[in-house]
């Protein structure tokens, strides 16, 4: 006699640029569909799409959504989107018993212990991963930071805003360009250089304190110029060093023994543009803690989805961690 069918879990990783929806049973992925949030005037508008995408017949009854923002059980936020999603009519009118809420970058750091050596490369010089703590961090449309530490027998998974701490600078060139970003944006966040934005905002920069001609181009332009343009391989240099000190300044801070798992967007479009050993170099430029930083491994992900594989297995511990919390 077999036990009773339970219905399918609806997984969601909601970024600034794509919202990607897949069904899980706690282990594997299925009907995985990435969707355009531009194409939406609503969450609930790219909720019901994919459902009817998916077809009648299956119809989840609990939900995780990971959300590019600082949300909890109550409201969504997107902060590179304007919406703010109240929770609780969202789960009625999709007729859900639970919809539990995690921050977008603590699905991916819920894969970081699931990886295997095909779902990522190393950065650098390879070094192998110890017990402790795991860092992940990833530039797309904004810069999202995760991590985890053991716990026991398993592991907990702290989210954070990282990608808004103030982004320091290391030399005369760096302080000119978080001063051109500084008259932009006031705070000059990581996120402001660590993301598709600021990669241009970055080759801006770049121009006008190195007297450079000037000519505003995406990021995708950007990349597609960084190996014959000075403007563009300059502000790409400056994204991997920038990139390599706020990942370094996170491994000292979370004692990261397991690693530094870089997700996002961005580094993989930079493809060979991506510099591994200067991004080590930087990463360990940290004066008389250099030496503590060397063991640290740096991995990028390769895996096509990181945050729907983080959501899947750790389904039901999430759902579960949700009721306790919400009594």
């Amino acid at each position: 006699m077999t036990g009773p069918i339970l219905a399918p879990i609806l997984i969601a990783d909601l970024g600034g640029t794509h919202l990607r929806f897949a069904l899980t049973d706690g282990q594997t992925t299925r009907e995985e569909s990435s969707m355009e949030g531009n194409r939406f005037a609503t969450l609930e508008d790219a909720v019901g799409a994919y459902l009817a995408k998916i077809g009648p017949g299956i119809r989840p009854d609990r939900a995780i959504f990971a959300v590019a923002g600082p949300s909890d059980a109550e409201t969504m936020v997107f902060t590179n989107r304007d919406w703010t999603v109240p929770v609780a009519p969202l789960r009625d009118r999709f007729e859900l018993t639970q919809l539990a809420v995690v921050n977008d970058f603590a699905a991916v750091a819920y894969a970081l212990p699931q990886l295997t050596e095909a779902d990522y490369r190393t950065v650098g010089a390879d070094r192998p991963a110890r017990p402790g703590p795991m860092v992940a961090i990833g530039p797309g449309t904004g810069l999202g930071v995760g991590l985890v530490v053991p716990d026991g027998a398993g592991i907990r998974v702290i989210p954070g805003e990282g990608g808004h701490a103030t982004l320091p600078a290391q030399n005369g060139l760096e302080e000119r360009v978080i001063g051109y970003l500084r008259n932009l944006h006031g705070h000059v966040s990581a996120e402001r250089a660590l993301s598709g934005a600021g990669l241009a905002d970055l080759h801006d920069a770049v121009c006008a304190v190195e007297d450079l001609p000037a000519r505003r181009l995406d990021a995708a332009a950007i990349v597609a110029d960084g190996a014959t343009d000075p403007g563009c391989r300059e502000a790409i240099g400056l994204f991997t060093d920038f990139l390599a000190t706020v990942a370094g300044d996170l491994a000292l801070t979370a004692a990261a023994s397991g690693g530094v798992y870089i997700a996002g967007g961005m580094v993989p479009k930079l493809g060979d543009l991506f510099d591994g050993g200067r991004f080590r170099r930087r990463f360990t430029a940290k004066g008389r803690l250099a030496g503590y930083l060397d063991p640290i491994p740096v991995r990028l992900i390769t895996h096509h989805e990181p945050a729907l594989l983080g959501l899947s297995r750790s389904a039901e511990s999430i759902l579960t961690r949700d009721l306790d919390t919400s009594v």
